[in-house]
């Protein structure tokens, strides 16, 4: 009773002289902490495990978004293969003169995996590949969709900001999609 009577006169008397910016941040921090308190509590509800049952997901179809044939691709798909016997190679064509090329490459290097050729007349690259994995998802809404994305890690860390921004782009398209699993094949480039 003493400390809020002693709160209330210096917060009176005090008022002008700054002690506004203690009456109003105070409150304020309350009820962001509260609201933060409130926030961890509905996550650790819904990662409980009391009384859940799991899905039973049977299948994963396995996409490769490729850009062109080469070994980090090579080995992102002798990975994919391990994960499903569903895996297909992705390619979206902006130039049908590469498109041709890379069809005839994949059927040297492809190691039996379909190659899907997704066209986009306003050389799009992302729009294509996001409406496919779109549908590949609708054909089998409860299962999953893995897309492996084949990425070199350079021998220096500044050339890290000349290669693979166009994954960290997939990444972030995907990353709130349900059923749908974004994940890196690395493959080390040597100095």
């Amino acid at each position: 009773m003493l400390t809020s009577l002693v709160l209330v006169v210096v917060a009176l008397t005090k008022f002008t002289e700054g002690a506004w910016l203690i009456v109003v941040l105070i409150p304020l921090l309350v009820l962001w902490f509260r609201s933060i308190h409130k926030h961890y509590a509905h996550v650790g509800e819904q990662l409980n495990l009391q009384g859940w049952v799991p899905d039973e997901r049977r299948h994963n179809t396995v996409l490769v978004p490729i850009g062109g044939v080469h070994r980090a691709v090579v080995q992102a798909v002798e990975y994919a293969k391990t994960l499903s016997p569903d895996v297909r190679a992705v390619y979206v064509d902006v130039d049908p003169h590469v498109t041709e090329e890379i069809r005839k490459q994949w059927a040297q290097w492809g190691r039996g995996v379909p190659l899907v050729v997704l066209e986009s007349p306003y050389r799009s690259l992302m729009e294509p590949l996001l409406e496919y994995v779109e549908q590949v998802d609708a054909e089998r809404p409860h299962d999953f969709v893995t897309i492996l994305l084949p990425e070199f890690v350079p021998a220096r860390w500044w050339h890290h900001l000349l290669h693979n921004q166009r994954a960290l782009l997939i990444k972030g398209a995907l990353l709130f999609k349900r059923n749908t699993v974004v994940t890196s094949v690395p493959f080390h480039l040597n100095k």
